[in-house]
């Protein structure tokens, strides 16, 4: 046998060459030929979004890995991918480098069986496909209370109008079997004006990947399920073995065919001789008699026969005719009145066009006056509370990535308002800008946090030791003795302890030079200026974790202002400290300073 493979250009090259190895040829004639439906930017984000995306094909990978890369969307980490076959979860894994599930029946009604799908109330899933096609899963999904949004990324195109070309080609190829992989394909075959190619066409075998193709076979075209071998899957090793199994079937039918004549033949041959054997004993008669009977009674069995099948045939003719006539009286009947209706029907028809488009014009002005009132409706009841709490978490979310520098707040927050807009429509514009947002303040550059975490933590381990602004009382001389002496030389040291000894029963004086210029301060007063140091540093650790960053300033600033207060800044080590905390206190949290978020603008336009 000798099949075609009408798979698109190089999808079936593979399979022919693993046929020729079998010693069965093929010849690769595509049919369709694929082309790019380009997806806007909203649809490929809320792509990206899903909870759940489902992808039909290898093209429909191919195309959306293309284009997401095209416009630098990444596809979300916790997003669970479904892939409807094999082949499909492969490219998967290649493009994006995730595993993705796949049903042990790789068709429609096998993916929408999986145990994943059944429970999706509310669940957002996404369908990666290509234009038209079946709308089973889409359908089922729904079923379920699915949000289910399509995505489409290709389109299947006959190559030529009509199949003329590759039918003529066939058929001087001698080719028995056609493999189509959809109905898209079998249609492309078939737009045949010759009733030549469709007559060789019905004749020939299929081998299709799906009962719905089979089924699309058999209604429209009406080719037998003898003809029909159905694949256990689109794969080229289901395929392979599908075509060695017929090939193998088709060839031993003819072989049992050839045997049975053979033995027909020589049962045939014997027969005759042991004729031939039983007749020879009786030639002992008169060979002219036996002639001369022989035929005599041939020639009146010949006539009488001949006379006989005369007759009967022109009864048999005669009865035809009669039943040929009353037929076409019959047919000539039916197109007479098949004739008169379809005259009526013209005539109708301009009066029914008519009315049918003044129907519609009213139906879709009807329409779109419902959808207006409807809008105004929901636009009126969007106001109060849940306008009010959308103004206020977009503002909220201003002001943590402008004000605070809190990038991770602020995303939480804008996450929160796509939360609230679930149940809303018409917000694809509102959630495009939010999600642009949500992806410019992920890109914003993190601070240097474990570097300038250790500073803070060096500087806390030195407040015990950096020395405050307290007065040291100097220590006082010992007094000079005021014993006299016996040496008479020592007359006037004599005289000047008499004095200091008669002064010191009077007042005592003590003297120092070092000038009191600041109160003294207390041990407990001492360990409260340091606690306040302290606490400084300690606000700002925890307000640069938390990404707080208006907090974390004015931490650093109070700590400077208690050094210069407190403590002697003169000295190398409150100096070193207070050096540190202006570096820290310019440090650089990778703010852009032509930050704007597009989301108060765009929901200030959606409430409008």
């Amino acid at each position: 046998m000798k099949f075609a493979i009408t798979r698109p250009q190089g999808k079936g090259d593979e399979l022919a060459t693993e046929l020729a190895k079998q010693g069965i040829s093929a010849l690769c004639t595509p049919v369709l030929k694929l082309e790019s439906v380009e997806a806007s930017q909203a649809q490929l984000v809320e792509a990206c979004d899903a909870e759940i995306i489902i992808f039909i094909s290898q093209d429909a990978v191919l195309n959306f890995a293309a284009q997401l890369q095209k416009a630098a969307i990444p596809l979300s980490t916790h997003a669970q991918l479904i892939a409807v076959g094999q082949q499909t979860a492969d490219t998967i894994v290649e493009h994006f480098s995730r595993n993705a599930i796949v049903p042990t029946q790789q068709d429609s009604e096998g993916l929408v069986a999986l145990s994943v799908l059944q429970e999706i109330a509310q669940v957002r899933v996404t369908l990666v496909k290509g234009r038209g096609g079946r709308t089973h899963i889409a359908k089922t999904l729904k079923s379920r209370g699915a949000l289910v949004t399509m995505c489409n990324v290709y389109e299947r195109c006959s190559i030529h109008e009509y199949s003329s070309d590759w039918l003529d080609h066939w058929m001087q190829e001698k080719i028995d079997g056609i493999v189509v992989t959809s109905n898209t394909a079998v249609d492309a075959i078939f737009n045949s004006k010759q009733s030549a190619h469709l007559r060789w066409l019905k004749a020939r075998y299929f081998v299709v990947v799906s009962a719905r193709t089979a089924q699309h076979l058999k209604i429209q075209f009406k080719i037998t399920d003898e003809q029909i071998i159905v694949s256990d899957g689109a794969s080229n090793e289901s395929l392979f073995k599908t075509i060695c199994k017929l090939t193998s079937q088709q060839g031993s039918a003819m072989t049992e065919k050839n045997q049975q004549t053979s033995t027909s033949e020589s049962k045939q041959n014997m027969e005759v001789a042991e004729e031939n054997t039983e007749r020879a004993p009786k030639a002992k008669l008169s060979k002219t008699a036996v002639v001369a009977l022989l035929i005599a009674l041939t020639g009146v069995g010949a006539t009488s026969g001949l006379f006989y099948y005369n007759q009967q045939q022109d009864v048999q003719r005669q009865n035809s005719l009669a039943a040929l006539q009353q037929q076409n009286q019959q047919l000539q009947t039916q197109l007479s009145s098949a004739i008169s209706s379809l005259n009526q029907l013209q005539s109708q028809w301009p009066k029914q066009e008519q009315l049918v488009t003044e129907q519609l014009a009213r139906q879709q002005a009807q329409v779109a006056e419902n959808l207006q009132q409807a809008l105004s409706k929901a636009r009126q009841q969007v106001g109060g509370a849940l306008s009010s709490e959308l103004r206020s978490l977009a503002r909220h979310a201003e002001f943590k990535a402008l004000s605070e520098r809190d990038y991770l707040g602020s995303v939480l927050v804008l996450k929160r308002l796509k939360q609230a807009l679930a149940e809303e429509t018409g917000t694809d514009a509102l959630r495009l800008a939010i999600s642009t947002d949500i992806a410019k303040l992920q890109a914003q550059p993190k601070p240097k946090t474990e570097a300038l975490y250790m500073e803070l933590a060096g500087l806390l381990s030195q407040v015990d030791s950096v020395p405050l602004k307290t007065f040291e009382k100097p220590t006082v001389s010992e007094p000079h003795s005021t014993v006299l002496s016996s040496d008479i030389s020592e007359w006037r040291e004599n005289i000047i302890r008499s004095l200091e000894k008669i002064s010191a029963e009077f007042l005592t004086v003590e003297r120092h030079d070092k000038p009191v210029i600041d109160p003294l301060l207390d041990a407990q007063e001492q360990q409260l200026i340091r606690s306040q140091l302290r606490s400084y540093l300690q606000q700002a650790q925890t307000a640069m974790l938390d990404g707080q960053m208006s907090i974390y300033f004015n931490a650093v600033e109070g700590a400077k202002d208690t050094l210069n207060r407190y403590f002697r800044v003169e000295q190398s080590a409150a100096n070193s400290m207070l050096n540190t905390l202006k570096t820290l206190q310019r440090a650089e949290f990778g703010t852009s300073k032509d930050l704007q978020l597009a989301t108060p603008n765009a929901l200030k336009e959606w409430l409008q």
